[in-house]
């Protein structure tokens, strides 16, 4: 049988057949994703609430030692560090060329810096027995330690705000200031057309008078008007 008698194949032969087992979404993959979240959001849960507040007013003790002056300066200093810091890690997010993936990462990095004053509003915000315990140390040991990171952080917030306020003005004194440089080199660019057009067009008008003297028929050959007047005659 010669090859020119063989049918060439179709599309729909050419096709291999899926099979079921690829299309069939993996239940137990999903079901096991999601306990193992459900499972990390209670274990986060529960070290959040039973076990860092305890753990965070024993580092503040530690660190203070009972001192009412470096009660005042820990909280003061933490709380305006880590809330300018934070405040101006999440201000880099705002930049239209990072996508969506880097800018959530830059502000997770920016919750990670702000974690010890969460954590002492999450001691004062709990009503755990753990967080009265840890309210219990630090007012024992730090007194002021709670107010004045309250103020640090105020502190930090207005400078922040500051900060911000005075880079968008200054950005956009010079959008501002380049658009009128803009406008400017237009104008003098549109003007400078104007003033060619019109010195061309008085040197036509110049030159249009003497041309037209040159060739007035009525002029004599030496331009004098007298030198084609008939002689007069003599009087009798």
């Amino acid at each position: 049988m010669p090859d020119s008698d063989i049918p060439a194949p179709t599309a729909a032969a050419e096709l291999r057949p899926q099979s079921p087992t690829a299309t069939k979404p993996r239940w137990g993959l999903r079901i096991g994703l999601g306990a193992a979240g459900l499972a990390l959001l209670a274990a986060a849960f529960l070290l959040i609430r039973l076990f860092l507040p305890v753990w965070w007013a024993t580092r503040i003790a530690n660190q203070t030692q009972g001192s009412l002056s470096g009660g005042l300066l820990l909280g003061l200093t933490y709380g305006f560090a880590f809330t300018f810091v934070p405040l101006v890690i999440a201000w880099q997010a705002r930049y239209k060329k990072i996508s969506w993936p880097w800018k959530w990462a830059i502000i997770g990095v920016a919750v990670l810096a702000a974690l010890p004053n969460l954590l002492t509003l999450g001691i004062y915000l709990n009503s755990s027995g753990a967080a009265q315990k840890a309210r219990l140390m630090i007012d024992t040991s730090a007194i002021w330690f709670p107010s004045w990171s309250i103020g640090g952080a105020a502190a930090g917030a207005l400078l922040f705000a500051g900060i911000a306020t005075f880079w968008h003005m200054w950005r956009s004194r010079g959008r501002k200031l380049k658009s009128l440089r803009r406008e400017v080199q237009s104008r003098a660019a549109a003007g400078s057309k104007p003033a060619i057009s019109q010195g061309a067009t008085t040197g036509v008008e110049v030159s249009g008078p003497q041309g037209d003297a040159a060739g007035d028929p009525g002029s004599g050959p030496d331009g004098n008007p007298a030198d084609e007047m008939p002689p007069t005659s003599p009087q009798s």
